[in-house]
């Protein structure tokens, strides 16, 4: 869960600074406000920080450390490519790819959409990236895109969405 917030917190940044300053601060500071709710939201459950498995460990570790030298080395390869524009997006590609293993060593389906949602935003960031000029489609869209679905499965772990359903009323 505070893996989940972490990253929710660094694409919401990575995804805001696609903008003008003074909006694109604005932007990063509902981002973290949003990610500090969470985070004390989920602080305040008892229930809801679940352990990583002790026979799970060396395989997310194994999970991230791939990732991130996959994330960096597909930095390095765009950026002397000339392919700047497709970094965010392909980054995304990647963490969801990682989550998509992570979902059956944690034992937990919901990483699996996660991670699938996580790679066709990657995609059509892609797509977006080939075809536009600018980095507002590319990191914005998929920075902030991707922040909002990681915030969003750490907000469903915690139970925020029971919460919300019993205020609002159920029809």
């Amino acid at each position: 869960m505070r893996v989940a917030l972490v990253g929710g917190a660094l694409w919401w940044a990575i995804g805001s600074l696609a903008f003008p300053s003074g909006f694109g601060t604005l932007v990063l500071a509902f981002g973290l406000l949003v990610a500090g709710g969470l985070y004390s939201a989920a602080r305040r459950r008892p229930d809801a920080g679940v352990p990583v498995p002790p026979s799970a460990r060396r395989g997310v570790r194994r999970l991230v450390v791939i990732g991130v030298v996959l994330v960096v080395g597909v930095v390095l390869a765009l950026g002397g490519l000339g392919y700047r524009e497709l970094t965010t997006p392909i980054a995304c590609m990647v963490v969801g790819g990682c989550l998509v293993p992570a979902a059956a060593l944690l034992d937990r389906r919901g990483c699996l959409p996660l991670g699938a949602a996580m790679m066709v935003l990657g995609a059509c960031g892609a797509v977006l990236a080939l075809r536009s000029v600018g980095q507002l489609y590319p990191t914005g869209l998929v920075g902030l895109g991707a922040g909002a679905l990681l915030l969003a499965a750490v907000a469903v772990e915690v139970g925020l969405h029971h919460e919300l359903r019993t205020k609002i009323g159920s029809r």
